[in-house]
This record gives structure tokens, C-alpha cells and sequence, in this order.
């Protein structure tokens, strides 16, 4: 399989491509996303492996749960499954499907965590697990679907 190139995977994740809203805003460059986030990482002393992880987990949780519901510690997570799911932009094209980590998983998923102790919630797509811990990708500062990793962080209680 051929990787994409750095020019091709940023006009896969502009608005409109393989996202209606986008993985990247319209003027963002995946370098300097990814650069930005990975100083934000090292300076909550977190690596991407282990905030993807706790996502995991809770996720996991809810889609074991027949009300797509699971509640660990103080933090509840709801999950809607939609049907078909949403395609990595690392994926090859010939199969629709990212190698990388073994593949996405809860690609099909949306997802809400609240925090009880603190009052805090986000909601984000289940494919982040796989950009977060496969690709060091939390999504674009301009894309809707950005789950910023300072604030995933703090909402998972890991800084």
C-alpha cells in the first residue's frame, strides 16, 4: 500500500472531501497541526498512546453497554452509532481502510464524556481514537470535529 502523500492527505481532510466539514480548516497544514499538538502533549507530559487509551476505554464501556451508555469513576460516556462510518484520511483508496495500529475502530461512532466532578463535557467522533493514537492527529484547530488535547486531558482527569 502507498502512503499518501503530505500534499494528499491534507486535500483529503479539506471541508468537502472525505468530510463534509473537514478534518483540516481550508488553510490549515497538517505539519504545523500536529507540531502544535505534540508540544501541547509534551507539555501536560502525555504521550498520544495513553490520552487515546482512556478515550478507548470509555468508549469501549458504552458500546458494550445495550444503552450505549458507561459510567467510570466520575465519567459518563454516551455513544450514537450511525450506520456506515467514516473514512481515515490516511486509509488506502482501493479498500477504504487504514493499516496503520491495526485499523480504525468506532469509526461509526459519535461520542459525549461528561466529567461529574467537574462539570466538564466534549463530543468528538469515534475515529479520533485511531488519528490520536495512529496518526498523532486531534483534527485541525478550524475543524468542527477538533477535540482539543489540553481539554481531552483535563476532561479524562490525566493532567
Amino acid at each position: 500500500m502507498r502512503q499518501p502523500s503530505e500534499a494528499e492527505l491534507e486535500g483529503r481532510m479539506r471541508p468537502g472531501a472525505f468530510s463534509r466539514s473537514g478534518f483540516l480548516g481550508p488553510d490549515e497544514r497538517l505539519a504545523d497541526v500536529t507540531a502544535a499538538d505534540a508540544r501541547t502533549l509534551d507539555a501536560l507530559n502525555l504521550d498520544d498512546a495513553r490520552i487515546a487509551a482512556a478515550l478507548e476505554g470509555l468508549i469501549d464501556a458504552a458500546e458494550r453497554s445495550p444503552q450505549h451508555r458507561a459510567s467510570v469513576g466520575p465519567l459518563q460516556c454516551h455513544i450514537e452509532v450511525h450506520q456506515g462510518f467514516q473514512i481515515c484520511p490516511w486509509a488506502d483508496l482501493q479498500s477504504g481502510r487504514c493499516s496503520a495500529g491495526g485499523g480504525a475502530r468506532h469509526a461509526s461512532a459519535d461520542w459525549s464524556i461528561t466529567n461529574t466532578a467537574t462539570g466538564d463535557t466534549m463530543r468528538g467522533p469515534g475515529l479520533i481514537v485511531h488519528l490520536i493514537r495512529d496518526h498523532h492527529f486531534f483534527e485541525g484547530a478550524k475543524s468542527p470535529n477538533r477535540v482539543d488535547p489540553a481539554r481531552l486531558a483535563a476532561l479524562l482527569g490525566l493532567s
